[in-house]
C-alpha cells in the first residue's frame, strides 16, 4: 500500500499538494492567531508593572524589629534588585527663634535609596541636614530657618532633636510613600502637604528610640482596619526586577504571590510584606483573558473559512480519486483496500499539511513580532497552540476523507448518471443554513439587548462572559448574510437563464453567462469562499482601526489638551503668561477628600477658562454637565462608579471632607450632585468627582498643573519644546501626551493590533484567491470534455479561455463587492466590546481604508496567479486523446 501511495504522489504531485495546502490553511490560520495571542500578552505584564514605584513593602511588626537584619536577609530571595531601608513618623517641626511650627510627616532613608528611585527629586545633601518641602519652608517662620527642632506628634514626651537644614525635597511623585501600608484601604493615598527627608541613621540613632518609647514597641500596620498613615513605622522596600516576573499576567500574579509568602519566610514573625503589584498584575491577567477572547474573535472566521477552503478542495479533488479508484477496481482492488489508500493518501496530506501550516504561522508572525514566537512564550502555551492546530488539521483531514471514501465506493456508471440528472442545490441552500444563521444571529443580539448586553459596570472588573454574543452572533451573521447574498445571485441567474425563456447568444460571452446561470455551484462555493474572506480582512481591518482610534482618544481623555503646564515647585507661583501659539489655558486642582471612609480626589477647575482649553468634552450620562455645575456654587459632578456605591442620583446630597489628613485645612462639605459622568478630562490622575474652585473654602490651594491648547495646525512638541528651552513660563515645566506616564491604564488598551491585522488580511486574500484557484480545478476536472468538444467544433483559444475567465472574475468581484459591506457590518458589531475598556466610548467605526484597499489587492493579485495556471492548462487540452478516453 505504501509503494501505492509513493506513486499516486510522484504521477500527481499537485493533486497532493492541494490535498496539503486544503489542510495547511486552516492550521496556518488559527496557528498564527494563537502565536500573535501567546506574544502580545506578554507585553501585559510590562504595562501593569512599569507605574509601580515599590513591588514590595516589607513592614516591621514591631518598632524593635532589627530591621537591618531583615534586609540582609530579604536581599537574598531570587528576583530580588534592591533592599531599602525606610521610616516614617508623624512629628512637630519648629523653627527656632519664631513661633514657627506645624505639624509634618517625617520620613527616612538611606542616601542610596535616592538613587534606586528617581522619582525622589532632591535639592541639597541628605547626609548634611534634613531636607524640607515646599509646604514646609512656606508655613511661617520656615523659609529662611538653618535648623529645625523636631517632637513626636501626639502626646509623646519632648524629643528636642535639633537638626539643620540641608535643602529641599520634592515628594509630590512619592505616591507609594503616603499610601496606607496595609489593611482594608491598602493602597489609599493620604493627602501630607508638609514633609521632610531625613537620613536614616540619624533617624534610627535619635528618633526610632522615642518612637520606641511612645508607642510601646507596637506597629499600627498589623491592623486590619488601619484606615491612616501609622504614626511611626519602620519597613524595608524591596524593588523586584521586572524582567523576573513571568511575561504572562496571569503567571506573574502568581509568582507575586509566591514571592511574597518567600519574603515573609525570611523573617518569620518580624514582618508583613505588602505586595504592591498584586492588584496591577491581576487586572493584567483579567485583561490577558479578555485579549485572547478579542484575538480569538478576529481569527476564528478566517479559520473556518480555511476548512471551508478545504472542504471545497477535497471536493474538487474528489472526481479524480474516483477515475482513479475505477481503475484500481479493473485492475482487482478491493474497497477495503481503496478505503485504506485514501486514508493513507489523506494521513499524510494532513501530516504535511499541519507541518506546512504550522511553520507558515511562525513565520508569518515572527515577520511581524520581530522575533521566534517562542522566545517568550512559555511551552505550555506552545503545545496548546501546536495541539490546537493539530486538531484543526485533524477536523478538516476527517471531513475530506468523507467525500474522498464516498467517491472510490461509487461506481462510475452511477456518477454518470448522476451527472444526467437534475442538477441538485448545495446542502446549505437546499437546507436554508444562511436564514438559519441570520435568525439565529439576529435572536442572539436580541438577548443581549434585553438583559443588558455589553453595558459597562463600573464597580465591576470588566470579563467578556458574554463571550457567546461576542463569538457567535458576529459568525452566525457572517455566515448568513454571504450565503443569503449568494442565493439572491443564483436565483437571479437562474431567472435570466431559464430554458422557458430562450434567447439568442450574440457571443460567447453571453453564452458563458446562460452557462453560469444553469450550473452555478462551482462558482458560488468560489464566490461563498472569496466574500467570506474578504469579509474576515475587512473585519480585522475595521477593528484594528477603530482600536487605534480608541486607544487615541483615550490617552488624549487622560491628558486632557495639548499641553500640560507644571509647577517645578509645590510653593505658590505666579500664574504662567502663556502667549502665542497658545490659544487657551485653564488651572486644574486635585482636591483630596474623603467620602465615607474611602480616600477620594476631586477634579477642580474653573469654569469659565475650562471649555476653550480641554479637547474633546465630559461624558455625561445622568443630570446636567459642566453649564449646570457652573451656576450651583455647591454642586459635584460623581463618576457613575461612585454614584452606584453611594447609591446617589442627581439632586441628591453628598457630603464630602476636603483635605482629610490635614488638620489645619480639613473641612466638612455637604455638595449637591448636579450630574453624573462616565468620563471626564483631564482623567490622568484619576479623580472620582468634579466641582468648581467656588466650592473650595479657603484658603484656595495652588493649581497641581494648567491645561492649554495651540493653534490648529501648530504641533505640540514643537511648542512644548521650545517653552521648556526659552523657559519662557519660569519655574514651570511643560510636557504633552507623550510624556505622560499613565498610572491606571489598562493593560488590554495598549495592545498592537495591527501585526495581526496585517497576518488576517494577507491571509483573507490568499484564501480567497486560492478559492478561485479551486474553481480553476473544478473547470480542468470537471469541464475538460467540454473544452475538448468546443476545440473540435472550431472555438479558438482565446473562445475557450472566455468562460473561465468570466467565471473567475465574477467569484473574485462579487467577493471584493459582498465581503467588504459585510466585514464592515461585522465591524461595527465587534467594536461594541471595546466600551468595556475604554475611558470614552469607542466610534461606531473607523473606515479601514488602507486595510481595504490591501485587502482589495492581494485578492486581486492572488486571484490572477491562481487562475494563470488554470487558464493556461486549458489551453494546452488536446481534444482527441481526451475524446478517446472512457
Amino acid at each position: 500500500m505504501s509503494w501505492l501511495i509513493w506513486q499516486t504522489l510522484r504521477r500527481a504531485p499537485h493533486r497532493a499538494l492541494l490535498a496539503a495546502l486544503a489542510v495547511a490553511f486552516p492550521v496556518a490560520t488559527l496557528a498564527a492567531t494563537l502565536f500573535y495571542v501567546n506574544d502580545s500578552v506578554q507585553t501585559m505584564t510590562r504595562v501593569a508593572l512599569q507605574p509601580i514605584q515599590i513591588e514590595m513593602r516589607a513592614l516591621a511588626t514591631s518598632l524593635n524589629v532589627d530591621i537591618k537584619e531583615v534586609r540582609e536577609q530579604l536581599r537574598t530571595v531570587e528576583g530580588v534588585r534592591a533592599v531599602d531601608l525606610f521610616g516614617a513618623a508623624d512629628v512637630v517641626l519648629t523653627s527656632p527663634g519664631t513661633p514657627g511650627r506645624v505639624t509634618a510627616r517625617l520620613f527616612a532613608v538611606e542616601p542610596a535609596y535616592l538613587q534606586h528611585h528617581p522619582w525622589i527629586r532632591a535639592a541639597g545633601d541628605l547626609r548634611r541636614g534634613i531636607l524640607l518641602n515646599d509646604a514646609v519652608t512656606a508655613a511661617p517662620g520656615f523659609a529662611n530657618a538653618a535648623t529645625l527642632r523636631i517632637d513626636l506628634a501626639g502626646d509623646a514626651p519632648p524629643l528636642k532633636l535639633e537638626v539643620p537644614v540641608g535643602g529641599k525635597v520634592d515628594l509630590r511623585e512619592a505616591t507609594t510613600w503616603f499610601a496606607i501600608p496595609a489593611g482594608e484601604i491598602q493602597g489609599d493615598v493620604a493627602a501630607v502637604h508638609r514633609s521632610i527627608l531625613m537620613d536614616y541613621r540619624t533617624f534610627e540613632r535619635k528618633v526610632l528610640p522615642a518612637l520606641q518609647d511612645a508607642l510601646g514597641g507596637a506597629s499600627d500596620v498589623i491592623d486590619p482596619g488601619l484606615s491612616e498613615l501609622p504614626p511611626g513605622t519602620i519597613e524595608a522596600h524591596v524593588s523586584v526586577a521586572h524582567s523576573a516576573y513571568p511575561p504572562d499576567p496571569s503567571r506573574a500574579v502568581l509568582w507575586s504571590g509566591a514571592l511574597r509568602r518567600t519574603l515573609e519566610r525570611r523573617a518569620p514573625g518580624t514582618i508583613l510584606v505588602a505586595d504592591n503589584a498584586a492588584e496591577p498584575l491581576a487586572e493584567a491577567g483579567v485583561d490577558a483573558t479578555n485579549a485572547k477572547i478579542l484575538f480569538f474573535l478576529l481569527g476564528i472566521p478566517g479559520a473556518l473559512v480555511a476548512g471551508a477552503l478545504g472542504l471545497a478542495a477535497a471536493s474538487a479533488l474528489a472526481e479524480a480519486h474516483r477515475r482513479e479508484d475505477a481503475l484500481l477496481r479493473l485492475r482487482g482492488a478491493a474497497d477495503t483496500q481503496l478505503v485504506r489508500l485514501a486514508v493513507g493518501q489523506g494521513l499524510l496530506a494532513g501530516f504535511v499539511g499541519v507541518v506546512l501550516g504550522l511553520g507558515a504561522a511562525a513565520a508569518a508572525v515572527q515577520a511581524v513580532i520581530g522575533h521566534p514566537v517562542w522566545r517568550d512564550a512559555r511551552r505550555s502555551s506552545l503545545a496548546l497552540t501546536v495541539a490546537a492546530a493539530i486538531a484543526a488539521g485533524a477536523i478538516v483531514m476527517a471531513v475530506r476523507l468523507i467525500p474522498l471514501v464516498r467517491a472510490g465506493r461509487r461506481s462510475a456508471l452511477a456518477v454518470e448518471r448522476r451527472w444526467l440528472a437534475a442538477a441538485r442545490l448545495p446542502l446549505w441552500h437546499r437546507a436554508k443554513l444562511d436564514l438559519v444563521a441570520l435568525v439565529a444571529g439576529l435572536g442572539i443580539l436580541g438577548v443581549d439587548n434585553l438583559t443588558g448586553g455589553l453595558k459597562v459596570i463600573p464597580a465591576d472588573g470588566q470579563l467578556l462572559a458574554l463571550s457567546f454574543y461576542v463569538l457567535l452572533a458576529p459568525l452566525a451573521l457572517w455566515t448568513g448574510t454571504v450565503l443569503l447574498v449568494t442565493r439572491l445571485l443564483m436565483a437571479l441567474l437562474s431567472r435570466w437563464s431559464r430554458p422557458s425563456r430562450p434567447r439568442p447568444l450574440p457571443s460567447w460571452r453571453r453564452g458563458t453567462l446562460r452557462w453560469l446561470g444553469r450550473r452555478p455551484q462551482r462558482t458560488a462555493v468560489a464566490l461563498v469562499l472569496g466574500a467570506l474572506a474578504v469579509a474576515f480582512g475587512t473585519q480585522a481591518a475595521a477593528f484594528a482601526a477603530t482600536y487605534r482610534t480608541a486607544t487615541r482618544a483615550d490617552a488624549a481623555a487622560a491628558f486632557g489638551s495639548d499641553l500640560r503646564v507644571i509647577p517645578d515647585t509645590e510653593r505658590v507661583q505666579p500664574p504662567p503668561r502663556f502667549a502665542a501659539p497658545v490659544t487657551a489655558s485653564t488651572p486644574v486642582r486635585l482636591v483630596p477628600a474623603k467620602a465615607g471612609s474611602d480616600r477620594k480626589t476631586i477634579l477642580t477647575l474653573e469654569p469659565g477658562s475650562y471649555g476653550p482649553a480641554v479637547r474633546g468634552g465630559p461624558t455625561i450620562v445622568a443630570g446636567g454637565g459642566l453649564d449646570t455645575l457652573a451656576h450651583d456654587r455647591n454642586g459635584v459632578l460623581l463618576s457613575q462608579e461612585i454614584a452606584q456605591d453611594f447609591d446617589v442620583r442627581p439632586g441628591d446630597t453628598f457630603p464630602v471632607t476636603v483635605f482629610p489628613d490635614d488638620i489645619d485645612l480639613s473641612q466638612k462639605l455637604a455638595l449637591h450632585v448636579t450630574g453624573i459622568y462616565s468620563a471626564f478630562p483631564p482623567s490622568e490622575p484619576p479623580t472620582e468627582m468634579v466641582m468648581t474652585t467656588a466650592a473650595l473654602p479657603p484658603p484656595i490651594p495652588p493649581p497641581d498643573f494648567y491645561l492649554a491648547t495651540v493653534a490648529a495646525g501648530v504641533d505640540p512638541e514643537a511648542v512644548a519644546a521650545t517653552l521648556s528651552q526659552t523657559r519662557q513660563l519660569g519655574e514651570y515645566s511643560t510636557i504633552t501626551i507623550a510624556g505622560l506616564l499613565r498610572q491606571h491604564q489598562r493593560s488590554l488598551t495598549a495592545l498592537n493590533l495591527d501585526g495581526l491585522s496585517r497576518i488576517e488580511e494577507a491571509s483573507a486574500a490568499l484564501i480567497g484567491a486560492v478559492g478561485v484557484g479551486v474553481l480553476g480545478a473544478f473547470l480542468v476536472i470537471e469541464r475538460r470534455r467540454e473544452f475538448a468538444i468546443l476545440r473540435m467544433v472550431g472555438a479558438d483559444t482565446r473562445r475557450q479561455l472566455t468562460g473561465p475567465l468570466i467565471e473567475g472574475t465574477i467569484a473574485v468581484a462579487g467577493s471584493l463587492v459582498i465581503g467588504i459591506p459585510v466585514g464592515l457590518g461585522l465591524g461595527v458589531l465587534a467594536v461594541r466590546v471595546l466600551s468595556l475598556f475604554f475611558t470614552l466610548p469607542p466610534p461606531l467605526l473607523t473606515l479601514p481604508v488602507t486595510g481595504m484597499i490591501t485587502v482589495a489587492a492581494l485578492m486581486l493579485a492572488m486571484s490572477a496567479i491562481a487562475l494563470g495556471p488554470v487558464l493556461a492548462r486549458i489551453g494546452r487540452i488536446e481534444a482527441a486523446p481526451l475524446l478517446r478516453e472512457p
